[in-house]
């Protein structure tokens, strides 16, 4: 196995590792901190709380992160098994700016947030892969620019199906719970 197709392989470990503490903190974290999210920031906390995801369940938000890492895996396993390693970059780029999200986060945030401690953590690993792709890749820098934007405009797509299955699942865990 080439160095490029174990660090391409590696990705879904990295991401779920990430993921893991966003699963297992985030809703100790909002129940915990979700008055001060009002005081410090009432407008984020007042969209949050229209939209739904901070009365969010564990386990919804288990399938949230399990749609996710479905769509990482195959995107992982198709890239090696075919050679074609773009749809890969746009991948490892999207999850990139999502870490980089979380660290703006707990920037403004100045505490912890259920995402920081392997934000830092994976992000040396998104760092070697870029430059490790960027040594075996045939596309150019603009081709490099151009496939970035569209893993980040397909991040933010796969986001919003995974909020919409996140928000179907929760329905139904709702409506199973009432019915016990």
């Amino acid at each position: 196995m080439t160095k490029i197709n174990l660090i391409i392989m590696l990705f879904p470990v990295v991401f779920m590792i990430h993921e893991y503490e966003e699963i297992i903190m985030f809703r100790h974290w909002i129940d915990r901190n979700r008055k001060e999210m009002r005081k410090r920031f009432p407008k984020v906390e007042s969209f949050f709380t229209r939209q739904g995801p901070f009365d969010y369940s564990t386990s919804t938000f288990a399938v949230g992160t399990a749609h996710e890492f479905i769509l990482v895996s195959v995107v992982s396993f198709c890239s090696v098994w075919t050679g074609q390693y773009q749809l890969w970059f746009t991948a490892l780029t999207g999850y990139s700016v999502h870490l980089l999200m979380h660290i703006v986060q707990w920037i403004v945030y100045r505490k912890y947030v259920p995402v920081i401690i392997t934000s830092l953590l994976t992000l040396p690993y998104c760092i070697y892969s870029f430059v490790e792709f960027s040594r075996v890749t045939v596309l150019s820098f603009s081709q490099m620019v151009l496939w970035a934007v569209i893993g980040i405009v397909l991040t933010v797509l796969s986001v919003f199906s995974a909020f919409y299955f996140m928000d179907r699942f929760q329905r139904w865990e709702k409506g199973n719970i009432k019915n016990s």
